[in-house]
């Protein structure tokens, strides 16, 4: 399996200066998966030089196969399923995180160690997060935990200087995450046809599993080869209509 890890960090909650939730923000481009559409994302940093490190349960990837039961934010291929999650709707409007690999998710409570709070991963009863959008395609990600306080996912240096709360530019802060889209599983509510694939990578989507076009937002039909602007996309396919987002 392939992987680099020039700098393995730990994700870490950060305590917010607010002790409520904010209310749901989402962008209308990030998407909850269901039964018959699964939209798969690698969560990157947003900090400047950091954009391709990405959340990564590291259970599996060793021969070892040890079980960590932190997350890590690693430089992994697009094509890494350890580096890929699924958004899902909790209770009470919140997001559950499940990664691809393992189907462990990340849960809202954390351990303290040295300057921070480890961000941990639980089986499959993570109550979720709130999700706010910060502006730049970047979002955060907090709960409130048993404790009563509201913290939120930043990324903390292993061994390093406590972290400090941006007072401004969060988007491009230790609490920004981007959602870069990878894979679209879609059944296409038929039982006929349950191998729908799309994929986005290299700027380019490409389709298995049907017939398909390509639209641009303004409902141009485009090359289905192209290299593709940062932007919104429609797949056509015989079935139904998928709104793709390029990052």
């Amino acid at each position: 399996m392939n992987y680099k890890t020039p700098r393995k960090m730990l994700l870490g909650f950060l305590l917010l200066a607010s002790l409520t939730a904010e209310a749901q923000e989402f962008d209308s481009e990030l998407h909850m998966s269901t039964e018959n559409d699964v939209y798969w994302y690698r969560i990157c940093s947003a900090m400047p030089g950091m954009e391709h490190l990405a959340m990564t349960d590291f259970n599996g990837m060793t021969p070892l196969q040890v079980f960590y039961t932190n997350a890590f934010l690693m430089q992994t291929e697009e094509s890494e399923e350890h580096s890929q999650w699924k958004l899902t709707a909790g209770e009470d409007g919140k997001v559950v995180i499940t990664n691809r690999a393992t189907g462990y998710q990340i849960g809202n409570k954390s351990n303290y160690s040295d300057n921070y709070n480890i961000t941990q991963l639980v089986g499959t009863d993570s109550p979720g997060f709130n999700m706010t959008a910060l502006g730049e395609s970047a979002f955060r990600i907090e709960s409130v935990e048993d404790d009563g306080v509201n913290r939120c996912l930043a990324v903390a240096e292993e061994g390093g200087e406590p972290i400090a709360y941006p007072t401004e530019n969060e988007n491009a802060s230790v609490i920004g995450w981007k959602f870069l889209p990878v894979e679209i599983q879609t059944g296409i509510g038929s039982t006929k046809c349950k191998d729908v694939v799309i994929r986005i990578a290299n700027k380019r989507i490409s389709v298995n599993g049907t017939k398909w076009q390509l639209f641009n937002a303004q409902g141009e039909e485009m090359p289905r080869t192209t290299r593709l602007a940062t932007g919104v996309y429609m797949v056509k396919m015989p079935q139904k209509t998928i709104k793709v987002m390029v990052p």
